[in-house]
């Protein structure tokens, strides 16, 4: 965060700290499981400004050299006292067979493993639909788990 240029309008700052009392800052590169389009790869980035959170999640084709779907998805949303970020999700691109839809909600929590690394879980169960999931035959995928990248989990 740069507090030398402000912050956006609607946004507040934010005192947030881990367990062990560092501040948190959610700025940085991310990647993990769930998905949030139809990518079997994808990558997040995240712009922690006060207690706005902004991102894109790029996804197949984009983030690797391959010969496979691709997606651009942008996030925005807001970071709550109680760990938990309300985003907007907006489905910029998707070449693949099914589409996602192209606006949903999603709300996400910062929580530690048990190796104490950060992680940002999708606030819902395994097999609960999802909004940003498609409608009909098609099952929604697991919920979203981010690590940072320079930060992997070392147990599953």
């Amino acid at each position: 965060m740069n507090p030398g240029r402000g912050l956006p309008p609607e946004c507040e700052t934010i005192d947030l700290r881990t367990p062990t009392g560092e501040r948190i800052d959610l700025t940085g590169e991310w990647a993990g499981s769930g998905g949030l389009a139809a990518s079997t790869f994808e990558r997040t980035w995240l712009n922690q400004i006060g207690d706005c959170v902004y991102g894109s999640v790029l996804g197949g084709a984009f983030v690797r050299d391959a010969d496979s779907d691709a997606s651009l998805t942008n996030l925005s949303g807001r970071l709550g006292s109680d760990f938990r970020i309300e985003f907007e999700v907006v489905m910029v691109f998707q070449d693949t067979q099914f589409a996602f839809g192209e606006y949903s909600a999603m709300v996400m929590v910062i929580e530690w493993d048990a190796d104490g690394r950060i992680r940002l879980r999708e606030d819902r169960d395994p097999g609960e639909t999802a909004s940003r999931c498609p409608q009909g035959s098609v099952a929604c995928p697991a919920p979203v788990i981010w690590y940072r990248v320079d930060e992997p989990p070392v147990s599953s």
